[in-house]
């Protein structure tokens, strides 16, 4: 728990709400569905560990978010200014007391695209680098931890920046992310290249994936997809009624055309209409364009791809579903990040953006797709990627090997069925609310601390789950 800087400790008397900001809109959780579903009443980091422990399933461990540290100190004005010298060193003081309490790191968020629920930027954007490299100093005061990282679209010159977090701090760093990108194909490539080069040097940086495309499911009641385009992300943060207003207007139309046709940088959405699929319609008479893309129904329909995409959004009342993946698609290019060693795979966002996707099965899909179909890579290499490699990076002691004395944390699959599920809706969040969830295939157990919790016949309903602290925890 924890990436990107978002955490729900340590929180003040009244702050809650500050964090929860950020939740709704960065990681697309309703805000109904945290007001009812967190239990508050946690102040320090490691009081909230405390408070799920005995109460969860799985293993679970946790990062310290900057945006938690900068509220906790700087209230309100966390999203609006830069911290004092003073500020800085409470915040210190806070992230030593995460890490005391249990903490396995600490992750920051410099996003570009990272907006509260009030349109103002995430908190921690407003953090200049001597106030990161302050933080990210308490974690080598103490020998412990990780420092984990967001930038957006990550540029290989952006990884000098990584290796001054590792030189400084003596951490390993992980940052997001290593992928193909239809809207730059051969960024990865380079990426690797640079990354390399800084390991080389004996730092320990490491570059997060995932096994599957990044994809996403939007309205545009609810769209992120565009959020790299001006226009696009202040008619987003309008009323429905003036942005349907907007979305029928020419002149809205030809400033929103000429942001896509000339983006001011690299962006993440592809501006490929044929790469964006419909999904879900409203109206009867529309059921012919789903799982067809959006240059496909513009075609049928006659129009430009812009004017068709949102003239469909319009009289559905945007509530036409639409499907789109930025990445992943090269199969090729996705079997050599896999495989490179300076490479964590994960990346699910399970829990966050309910409503939009469900990457979860990260880990079936790697078994199934990536070893069984196309033979990327070994099976064994495929369940280190899954296992020790990341019990490695964390600092998480005996666990990721079968071996006497270590956890007995177990899943047993056949490696001839083992496969990721299509996403499905299920209505069992607070409030009756729905989220997307993505089902396993081929796996017969489930073993957490040599205790049941999954078998062909479901949950059990065990919990035998454990908080796994960190190093500074052990010796504080």
């Amino acid at each position: 728990m924890g990436n990107c800087g978002l955490a729900l400790a340590p929180v003040v008397p009244g702050g809650e709400d500050d964090l929860v900001q950020s939740f709704v809109r960065v990681e697309a959780i309703p805000r109904a569905i945290l007001e009812q579903g967190v239990p508050w009443g946690w102040r320090s980091y490691g009081d909230f560990l405390n408070a799920l422990e005995g109460h969860v399933g799985v293993n679970v461990g946790g990062l310290v978010g900057h945006i938690a540290v900068r509220h906790a100190v700087m209230g309100k004005e966390a999203t609006q200014r830069k911290a004092t010298d003073d500020e800085v060193a409470r915040m210190q003081v806070l992230v030593a007391e995460a890490m005391e309490g249990g903490a396995l790191g600490i992750s920051t968020n410099r996003n570009s695209r990272h907006y509260r629920e009030d349109g103002q930027p995430v908190s921690s954007r407003l953090a200049d680098l001597d106030e990161l490299y302050a933080l990210t100093d308490v974690l080598g005061e103490k020998n412990a931890g990780i420092i984990q990282t967001i930038l957006g679209i990550q540029k290989p010159e952006d990884m000098e920046w990584y290796r001054e977090l590792a030189r400084r701090s003596g951490r390993p760093v992980t940052f997001q992310s290593v992928l193909h990108r239809w809207s730059d194909p051969d960024l990865w490539h380079q990426q690797l290249d640079a990354l390399a080069e800084v390991v080389r040097e004996g730092y320990r940086i490491q570059g997060l994936t995932t096994t599957v495309p990044l994809a996403n499911r939007f309205t545009l009641k609810n769209a992120q997809v565009f959020d790299e385009f001006p226009t696009w992300k202040n008619l987003m943060f309008l009323p429905e009624v003036i942005r349907k207003q907007a979305f029928s207007e020419p002149e809205t139309r030809a400033k929103l055309r000429n942001e896509l046709a000339n983006p001011p940088q690299r962006t993440t959405f592809h501006r490929r209409w044929d790469l964006v699929q419909i999904v879900e319609v409203v109206k009867p008479e529309n059921e012919r364009f789903v799982g067809h893309s959006v240059a496909q129904m513009a075609e049928w329909r006659e129009q430009d791809p812009l004017d068709a995409f949102l003239d469909l959004s319009l009289e559905e009342n945007l509530e036409t579903t639409f499907w789109n993946a930025n990445s992943g698609g090269d199969p090729e290019a996705m079997g050599q990040i896999l495989r490179n060693s300076n490479i964590l795979v994960g990346l699910s966002d399970a829990g966050a953006h309910v409503q939009f996707l469900a990457d979860f099965g990260y880990g079936t899909t790697l078994l199934g797709l990536w070893v069984r179909e196309r033979g990327v890579l070994s099976l064994e290499h495929a369940i280190h990627k899954l296992t020790f490699h990341v019990a490695s990076i964390y600092g998480i002691e005996d666990r990721g090997l079968l071996r006497r004395g270590y956890a007995a944390d177990l899943v047993i699959f056949d490696p001839e069925t083992v496969r990721a599920g299509q996403p499905e809706w299920a209505d069992d969040f607070p409030g009756g609310m729905r989220r997307l969830i993505q089902r396993s295939y081929g796996v017969h157990h489930t073993i957490v601390n040599g205790r049941e919790i999954w078998n062909e016949h479901g949950v059990t309903g065990d919990l035998p789950g454990r908080i796994l602290r960190g190093a500074a925890a052990q010796h504080a």
